[in-house]
């Protein structure tokens, strides 16, 4: 059966790109090796109900805290975090996060806090690219959802 986002899928995506962030604070490139991801049901997006969450280092509440904040301004808005911030700042309401570090691509939101925005929502993207490079071998790989009998999953 194929399992579109899920919990399983995304332990494997975080598995992958756990080593690309150890790499960026190795490389000087985040200021510290820490934060709390998010990914939500792209079906059913509920900040209070993540298909996943991971931690980098030790779980911090105020981590999470500021990745539900930022996923709630994304849910809102439907754009990324740092586009609301960039060009549409009008967009803020009263006790809003202002820092970036939340994505929507093609209905999926990821959110990521403990380091730099911008380095943030690179940790996104990957997570975002993992998760749709699953998804897509999922369904061509022999055995896969495009060889199982019918034409629903």
């Amino acid at each position: 059966m194929f399992p579109g986002v899920s919990e399983e899928t995304c332990a494997i995506a975080w598995a992958v790109i756990l080593p690309a962030i150890e790499k960026a604070h190795a490389d000087g490139l985040t200021n510290g090796l820490r934060g709390t991801l998010m990914v939500l049901d792209p079906a059913e997006p509920d900040a209070e109900r993540p298909v996943f969450v991971a931690h980098v280092g030790e779980p911090d509440p105020e981590f999470l805290e500021n990745v539900r904040g930022k996923v709630a301004v994304t849910i809102r808005t439907g754009m990324d975090s740092s586009r609301v911030r960039q060009d549409f700042p009008h967009l803020y309401r009263p006790g809003d996060i202002k820092y970036p570090g939340a994505i929507v691509r093609e209905g999926l939101i990821v959110a990521f806090s403990g380091v730099q925005g911008d380095f943030d929502e690179m940790i996104c993207e990957w997570m975002v690219a993992a998760l749709r490079a699953i998804g897509r071998d999922r369904f061509s790989r022999p055995g896969g959802a495009d060889e199982t009998g019918g034409a629903y999953l």
